[in-house]
């Protein structure tokens, strides 16, 4: 009786564990991003195509869903790490979307200084979400440098480590991955070995000669 209540225990905490997990990811790899044209909240004009060569990260939010602005502190954070090889954007999506939606620039203005984030912003005026199929937020996709949807979160993609930050590091050809870096270091330890072992090696094979 104990094991099947242990076992039972088990599979309930396995089962709120899983329900529990912050990401969903789905791959499109081959689907075209669809392009669009909004202004930020600074009053400027932009489209997806004027970013055609970078990649871009695409964030769909709402600034009263507590969930966004935790998405948008670990975009800060990977952000430091890739420059200005990736683009992030905000979007803020509209009431016509979803319920919680339809915030203003100034709220949206608001929600980017308490986030300190220093992408793009900018509301949905032209129902962007839709093209996109969001129907949960946070929404993020990853936009590769020939505008193709390469990955999308549905939720805050964070585990231990940032989620984002490791499909970033493959999506972006310039950056190094973890396995070359790894290779880089192996390379140079075993230079290095080399190195220490010859200078060892011939004052003593001179040591040698000088004694015959």
């Amino acid at each position: 009786m104990k094991m099947r209540t242990g076992v039972l225990n088990a599979f309930i905490v396995l089962a709120v564990f899983i329900i529990s997990l912050p990401v969903y990811k789905n791959v499109y790899a081959e689907d075209m991003a669809p392009d669009f044209a909004l202004t930020n909240i600074e009053d400027e004009q932009f489209s997806l195509a004027d970013f055609r060569g970078t990649t871009v990260v695409l964030t769909f939010v709402a600034t009263r869903v507590i969930t966004c602005k935790m998405q948008v502190f670990i975009l800060n954070n990977d952000s430091k790490y890739f420059g200005d090889d990736v683009i992030i954007g905000l979007i803020g999506i509209s009431n016509e979307t979803l319920w919680v939606g339809g915030d203003t620039d100034e709220q949206l203005r608001q929600f980017r200084e308490d986030c300190g984030f220093e992408g793009i912003v900018a509301r949905d005026t032209e129902k962007v979400a839709e093209d996109y199929n969001v129907t949960f937020i946070p929404t993020t996709f990853i936009i590769d440098q020939t505008g193709f949807i390469r990955q999308k979160h549905v939720g805050v993609a964070q585990t231990r480590e940032s989620v984002i930050f490791k499909e970033l590091q493959v999506v972006i050809p310039e950056f190094p991955s973890s396995l070359i870096l790894s290779l880089f270091m192996i390379v140079t330890l075993l230079a290095v070995i080399i190195c220490r072992r010859r200078h060892f090696i011939r004052p003593a094979m001179n040591r040698t000669r000088a004694q015959h």
